[in-house]
């Protein structure tokens, strides 16, 4: 039989409305698949949120050390050296069972010590700890610095001139080197190939102030060489495998070992350096304006090559900043209640809170920091 035109067609409806289109069903499908997505962007959201907040809320956890704030301490890279009631005591950051006391039952002395080393002394006498003999002394000891097989003691002499008399930690006489018209500002010792010491002295006797810095071979026994910086003065020696860096009023000044040869000079007029660090490999100094607040810092990074190739990097810190450091690649600043991570680039990458205020913090190594509160010192992870 034929179909009429206007007769009933397949798929419609006999009641009379208008059957459904397939643009509606395809609205529909494209509404359910929106609202699918809009979960899912939801769901990320809130989990980007959680992660930056719980971030955000990490707490720094604090480990109570033995030491009062009214305690004299010295940072011998592996521990802490500090005394009570006329005795020493050794505090290593990571390993209790490295953990001594050292008596001596006298009030005034003093101490000195290094990874290798630890020593105790007053104005005549020097004790190695582990060695059965003190060392007695002509003159008046002002000073005992420690390295890795010798230390070096600094005396003044009845007439009032200077020297340091350098030996094993058995006592062996290695040198004595003394200074008639130069008075010594610091020393120190350091490894490359051998170890090594460094003096830095400063000329009384001259019209505008010169610092040498003269270093000495302790397996050879001779001085090295010397280095001489006029018309500035030097606030600070950092060292490195390959180069020493001299922080001058002005300048920062890169020498190599090898002859204490000059490579290159970098400005920082307005700017002193308060931190150093070569943990990542890249010599990073942090500077703040000579004489100003410690609000405004910068982080500046140099190249051990035969040009500087500075990279300069200027941001402010939160107003209530106790204190910061460069501790391997990162700018940690410690405030009241939070410790802040910044990159070297300057910007924040981490932010927790310390588990009671804190007052004071120094930085121990790349990694630890010694914090006071409530008359204790307390040991805390800078990251």
């Amino acid at each position: 039989m034929a179909m009429q035109p206007g007769g009933v067609q397949p798929y419609s409806r006999t009641d009379g409305r208008r059957a459904p289109s397939r643009r509606k069903k395809k609205r529909k499908n494209n509404t359910l698949l929106f609202s699918i997505i809009t979960l899912v962007v939801l769901g990320i959201g809130l989990l980007i949120f959680q992660f930056l907040f719980n971030k955000q809320e990490a707490t720094v956890e604090m480990e109570m050390t033995p030491i009062s704030t009214a305690s004299t301490y010295i940072n011998t890279g592996d521990g802490l050296l500090y005394q009570t009631d006329g005795q020493i005591h050794f505090y290593h950051l990571t390993d209790s069972k490295k953990n001594y006391t050292y008596g001596m039952g006298a009030s005034d002395i003093r101490m000195s010590g290094s990874e290798d080393m630890t020593v105790v002394f007053n104005t005549a006498q020097l004790q190695v700890v582990g060695e059965k003999t003190p060392l007695t002394f002509t003159g008046t000891i002002t000073e005992v610095e420690c390295g890795t097989d010798y230390l070096a003691v600094l005396r003044t002499a009845e007439d009032g001139t200077e020297g340091l008399h350098i030996i094993t930690k058995d006592g062996e006489q290695v040198s004595d080197i003394a200074y008639t018209d130069q008075c010594i500002v610091d020393f120190g010792f350091y490894t490359t190939t051998t170890e090594m010491l460094w003096i830095e002295t400063l000329s009384i006797n001259t019209g505008t102030p010169m610092t040498t810095i003269s270093t000495y071979d302790l397996s050879k026994r001779e001085v090295t060489g010397m280095i001489h910086v006029q018309n500035q003065l030097v606030d600070k020696v950092y060292i490195t495998q390959d180069s020493m860096f001299v922080v001058a009023t002005n300048q920062i000044i890169r020498y190599i070992h090898e002859g204490n040869k000059e490579i290159y000079r970098t400005t920082i007029y307005g700017y002193e350096v308060v931190d150093f660090s070569n943990a990542s490999g890249t010599p990073t100094f942090l500077l703040t304006t000579r004489g100003g607040d410690f609000h405004t810092v910068k982080i500046l990074t140099l190249k051990e090559d035969s040009a500087p190739e500075p990279v300069e990097t200027t941001l402010q810190l939160p107003t209530e900043g106790v204190s910061a450091f460069i501790m391997a690649n990162r700018l940690v600043v410690v405030s009241r209640e939070q410790l802040f991570n910044y990159t070297i680039k300057g910007v924040l990458s981490a932010t927790a809170t310390f588990e009671q205020p804190v007052d004071e913090a120094v930085k121990l190594n790349d990694t630890k920091l010694l914090l006071s509160s409530n008359g204790m010192y307390y040991l805390a992870n800078s990251n």
